[in-house]
């Protein structure tokens, strides 16, 4: 109120002078009204009207306009009064609803700002748990991956352990039977060694490469060149069941002619005898030919 005051005071004291205008008029018309009222009384019964009851008749007239023209000046006022007050009036509330209306539009701008920064938040806070939830993940993944990876090496290296104890025995085995191999091939070749020499003690070698030496010379045309005392070392070799696979000429006494003769002779004894006692066989054997005269 003391700011409407403040801001309207020249239409108030415009209103105050106008309402105290009006009262004094107002004092002033009825007293008039009285003092006419006896004249009038003294009008009806006098008879005669002389000048100075004209002149106070055109007075009465003249103060009777000027009171209707400041009644009406009074009316104008108040109603000029009126309008200003509620020119004034539509004012301050035009005025106040504006300053509601700003200030609900601040509020309003004030909440949704609010909103506005609830809502960030709340983005920045469901960005946040899901990176962090990603986050997790990847570290479950990882962690998943890791085991299974470390779960691999494990079983790898389980394979691999397994793979070389398996070798480890199975090389054991092989070289325990290869011991027992050559240990049996070893006592074989001892037996036939022994059986062999045991044979070879006994003449039975010696019979041996005598029969395949009177096979020879059984088989020899003997060539016209050939000497009395011919005497050559012959080596044969020979495969299992006595054929003959190579010859080959030693040391003869004899020429070309002779040699050639005694190589033909031994192509011709194939197969070579067998020998009385198979541990005897030789792949390569020796043989003097030494024909008789």
């Amino acid at each position: 109120m003391p700011d409407l005051l403040r801001e309207y005071w020249k239409y108030f004291l415009g209103a105050l002078l106008l309402h105290a205008l009006v009262a004094a008029l107002f004092t002033m018309t009825f007293g008039t009204m009285m003092r006419r009222s006896a004249p009038q009384q003294l009008a009806i019964q006098a008879t005669v009207v002389d000048q100075s009851a004209m002149r106070a008749a055109r007075e009465r007239d003249r103060q009777a306009e000027a009171q209707r023209r400041a009644q009406e000046e009074q009316r104008r006022a108040q109603e000029e009064a009126a309008k200003q007050a509620q020119e004034a009036e539509a004012k301050r509330e035009a005025d106040e609803q504006a300053a509601r209306d700003q200030k609900a539009e601040e509020e309003k701008q004030a909440t949704l700002k609010r909103q506005q920064v609830e809502a960030e938040r709340q983005r920045q806070a469901d960005i946040q748990k899901q990176q962090q939830q990603a986050a997790e993940q990847q570290a479950r993944a990882v962690a998943e991956r890791k085991q299974r990876e470390d779960a691999d090496k494990k079983r790898v290296a389980e394979i691999q352990q397994r793979q070389r104890d398996e070798a480890m025995k199975r090389q054991a085995a092989d070289d325990a039977r290869q011991r027992a191999d050559r240990e049996m091939e070893l006592k074989r070749q001892l037996a036939e060694e022994e059986g062999r020499n045991a044979a070879a003690n006994s003449g039975l070698l010696s019979q041996y490469l005598a029969m395949i030496e009177q096979r020879v010379e059984r088989n020899w045309n003997r060539p016209p060149s050939a000497r009395a005392g011919l005497e050559c070392e012959v080596k044969v070799a020979q495969a299992p069941g006595g054929t003959v696979l190579s010859v080959q000429m030693g040391r003869c006494n004899g020429d070309a002619a002779v040699m050639q003769s005694i190589e033909a002779a031994v192509y011709r004894s194939s197969p070579l005898p067998p020998p009385p006692d198979p541990r005897l066989f030789e792949r390569n054997v020796t043989i003097i030919f030494k024909p008789a005269e």
